[in-house]
């Protein structure tokens, strides 16, 4: 038995609608995917216009930065041969600015030491200290490496500092 489709039969009449929309939202996607590729490609050209003259930019101020050097020195080095070769030592400058002269520094160097490069780092090894075996006892003890020779908190070590009420009796 054939059954003939007409045109008056609602229920195909909804099918072919709803096959119609879903072609519309199908081709309404594909066009707003097309669009977003478009502006994503155009976006990226102009982030790298940007990078690329951010760069240029860059490279531009640091010749510039460069060349300003050169003339500083060279102006420097012409100063320098006016005033017969005769240079300012930075270290004089240096203790100047802290307010020291040279016969106050050279006192405080003698009093308390130059401060090299071992100045307040005492815990730090280096190669003098790292080979010095003085300490060293066989039979065990274990004393000298990082550890304190006498003071110090524990038992039986040294006499204890006595409390803040005992010290303002005895004055």
């Amino acid at each position: 038995m054939l059954t003939t489709l007409s045109h008056n039969n609602p229920q195909h009449i909804t099918d072919h609608m709803a096959k119609i929309k879903d072609r519309l939202i199908f081709e309404t996607k594909k066009m707003e995917a097309v669009e977003r590729r478009k502006s994503n490609k155009e976006q990226t050209a102009m982030a790298k216009e940007r990078h690329a003259f951010r760069i240029a930019e860059k490279s531009k101020q640091k010749k510039e930065h460069m060349a300003a050097l050169n003339d500083w020195k060279k102006n420097t080095e012409r100063n320098r041969s006016n005033m017969g070769g005769k240079v300012n030592d930075w270290q004089d400058d240096e203790d100047q600015l802290r307010g020291m002269s040279g016969k106050k520094r050279m006192a405080a160097n003698k009093k308390y030491g130059f401060g090299d490069k071992r100045g307040g780092r005492f815990k730090q090894n280096d190669k003098r200290t790292l080979n010095d075996m003085s300490d060293f006892k066989p039979r065990g003890g274990f004393g000298g490496i990082g550890q304190k020779s006498s003071g110090g908190k524990g038992k039986g070590k040294g006499k204890k500092r006595p409390g803040k009420r005992a010290r303002d009796a005895k004055r």
